[in-house]
């Protein structure tokens, strides 16, 4: 949500943009062109990562905007078909499979068929598991550049889940937490359970299981999932979690604040500019000594996936890293 009264028309928001090339004259003019409803370049130019949003010094939200934008002038021209497509993605089977009494659940969105590996073992098996379009986030619109399916569709979600009687939920979609931190927040939706990210699980769980974990000494580079933008209060949580499975996080230039997007949402309209931005990641990650790569979302699996293997790292997401740390056995990556 665009926050019109915190915006002071500083530019930020655009000068940082690593997409694009505003100074900070042509970024104030953009931005006021925005908010006064008149033709911009932005809306067509955005990539929908929502960075812009973590950049902005008076929590303005101006992606928040630039989203509104693109839908209401269809400035990102996607086709029809992609439409359907993606809708489509954000269907499935509901589900709810009862775990053990007092333990929390685990919303597995509708994701949970795009993972890499599935989330079992002794981290998860006991977790009430929770799927199927009922707990779809909507969030992920933002990246057909449409904001209403988050506004029509944030408080059935907030009731879906709420119904399931949970008083604890892990999030492990990254866009299903911000949507019910962050943005139930900023629509004044009461959420009446405690919502975990499943980064904070995964510490907490690794952390009281210390003697059972044995260090990786792994070298990984990080991909932070676009909706990250929303709560980058996590990134502390991460590196301890990383310290306590013996995992270094390599310094590279395209990281925490500045990391790119993994590319996919662009690739249906844009894909010499998506492949561009993928190769840029993926030789940031490399050239910094990185052995894996280690993702949050799945679609950015999809995006990153077969790049990463091409230049010789493997492939984890924080969930196996953990599993490894417990010594158990995972599946190998086939893509």
């Amino acid at each position: 949500m665009f926050y019109k009264d915190r915006c002071d028309l500083c530019g930020d928001c655009l000068v940082e943009c690593k997409y694009t090339d505003y100074d900070r004259e042509s970024a104030i003019a953009e931005m006021t062109a925005l908010i006064e409803g008149r033709p911009t370049n932005i809306a067509k130019q955005c990539i929908t990562c929502a960075a812009c949003n973590e950049v902005c010094p008076q929590n303005a939200n101006p992606f928040d905007l630039i989203c509104e934008v693109q839908e209401k002038t269809n400035a990102l021209e996607v086709p029809e078909a992609v439409i359907q497509m993606f809708d489509a993605m954000c269907k499935g089977r509901n589900e709810v499979r009862k775990g053990a009494p007092g333990k929390p659940a685990l919303s597995l969105c509708v994701v949970g068929p795009a993972l890499p590996r599935p989330m079992e073992g002794s981290l998860f098996d006991d977790l009430t598991h929770i799927r199927g379009e009922d707990y779809f986030c909507y969030i992920g619109w933002v990246h057909v550049g449409m904001w209403s399916p988050i506004q029509k569709g944030i408080r059935s979600f907030v009731d879906n889940l709420a119904k399931t009687g949970a008083k604890e939920i892990v999030f492990m979609h990254d866009d299903c937490y911000a949507t019910i931190t962050n943005l139930a927040n900023q629509f004044g939706i009461k959420v009446p359970f405690r919502p975990i990210h499943i980064i904070e699980y995964l510490r907490d769980q690794m952390k009281a299981r210390q003697k059972e974990v044995k260090k990786l000494g792994l070298k990984i580079a990080y991909q932070r999932p676009c909706a990250s933008r929303y709560t980058p209060e996590k990134e502390p949580m991460l590196d301890e979690l990383f310290e306590l499975i013996g995992v270094k996080r390599v310094a590279r230039k395209y990281d925490r604040k500045d990391a790119l997007c993994c590319g996919l949402p662009l690739m249906f309209r844009d894909m010499v500019r998506g492949q561009e931005i993928q190769a840029k990641n993926l030789d940031d990650a490399k050239n910094a000594g990185a052995t894996a790569m280690t993702f949050l979302c799945p679609v950015c699996v999809r995006g990153l996936g077969g790049g990463a293997i091409e230049r010789g790292m493997d492939i984890y997401m924080l969930s196996d890293l953990c599993r490894l740390a417990l010594q158990e056995e995972i599946p190998e990556y086939t893509g």
